[in-house]
């Protein structure tokens, strides 16, 4: 409304009064905007760097830019964790939310198993992130500890159903841990450095920027054993099922919000960094460190579909999981993205939930 109201000062009289035309459009226009910016849509996004693109696109308006007056304010809510804003988004607390891949399949496999629902109440639109660097294993500093193996019943908090629970089950199995040489405890993940500290756990695994906090409350005495190269995360932009169907036009603003910053990032990669490492509250070197390795894009490939698979298939071992493990290319939904930029959707239709949707509409 602002924006409004200051675009006819500007084309008010010379002298900087309103004219009485002016106030009369105001005063009509005024209930018809309470009422639109009354009508909010959020995008749940949390503090991991992958989500940097959300908070960005946030704060430049970017999700706002081709907005009228008679349509919905988009805002960004931020969370502690990806599974919080996948849970903010089944809960309807949110139309669009951002998580990793473990936490999106964990929800959707949860919804299958719902005897109520025909179909999950979300969609994966696209994939936001991509890292293999973002998480690590961090202990307490040990001399009888230098090497996975040299572990004898440590205590590791994990936070369930999230990308570190998926990545910690990954180094496990690669250096051929089993279940005598360690217990997980189910943590927070904003209360993993205080676990640490009070000496509930020998060790967490955690993302950035969350390494950070442990460092700056126990400080050097920690070992580190990081995760790259073992698990790749997907970030993925999700929105309510009925939502992405009854309201298209707000779907594909969000994406273009997306689109518009992918290519700041791309152009002026210092000033995005910069902007992002303010919003963070680090220092610019420090948050370049945390987002080495990192690519940001709005894509959906096939990248997204195998991990989402590779995730189902795993979750599906566990005793709450155990049923049919459905494909994920029921969730993918990629015809908005495809609609705006055609070349960033790399998955045939067949692969998607094209036909599907086909289907249900007719």
């Amino acid at each position: 409304m602002l924006a409004l109201i200051n675009e006819l000062k500007s084309q008010s009289t010379g002298c900087g009064r309103w004219s009485g035309f002016t106030a009369a459009v105001i005063v009509l226009l005024c209930p018809m905007l309470w009422a639109a910016e009354s009508d909010t849509v959020r995008i749940a996004g949390s503090a991991w760097v992958g989500d940097a693109p959300t908070r960005l696109a946030d704060q430049l308006g970017l999700f706002n830019v081709d907005r009228s007056f008679n349509e919905p304010d988009i805002e960004v809510v931020n969370h502690d964790s990806g599974l919080e804003a996948v849970r903010s988004l089944v809960s309807g607390h949110s139309q669009f939310a951002l998580g990793a891949t473990t936490p999106v399949a964990a929800q959707l496999l949860d919804q299958v198993g719902d005897e109520h629902e025909e179909w999950p109440g979300f969609v994966v639109l696209a994939s936001v992130a991509l890292s293999n660097r973002s998480h690590r294993l961090i202990l307490r500093n040990r001399k009888n500890i230098r090497v996975p193996q040299d572990w004898d019943a440590v205590r590791i908090g994990i936070m369930f159903g999230t990308s570190s629970h998926f990545g910690w089950s990954h180094f496990a199995t690669f250096h051929g841990l089993n279940e005598d040489n360690y217990t997980l405890v189910d943590i927070p993940i904003n209360h993993m450095a205080e676990a640490l500290i009070a000496g509930d756990v020998d060790g967490v695994v955690v993302w950035s920027p969350w390494e950070r906090e442990l460092r700056e409350k126990i400080g050097t005495e920690l070992l580190e054993f990081p995760l790259r190269m073992l698990y790749t995360v997907n970030w993925l932009l999700l929105a309510d099922r009925q939502f992405a169907y009854e309201h298209p036009d707000v779907v594909k603003r969000v994406l273009r919000g997306y689109l518009a910053v992918m290519q700041i990032i791309d152009a002026e990669p210092q000033r995005a960094r910069q902007v992002h490492a303010d919003f963070s509250g680090v220092p610019l070197e420090e948050f370049i460190e945390i987002s080495e390795g990192m690519i940001w894009r709005l894509t959906l490939n096939w990248s997204a579909l195998v991990n989402l698979g590779t995730q189902m298939e795993w979750l599906a071992r566990m005793p709450e999981f155990q049923g049919r493990v459905p494909s994920p290319s029921e969730y993918l939904y990629g015809q908005p993205l495809r609609s705006l930029a055609p070349e960033m959707v790399n998955l045939p239709d067949y692969m998607m939930l094209e036909a599907l949707v086909d289907r249900e509409r007719r």
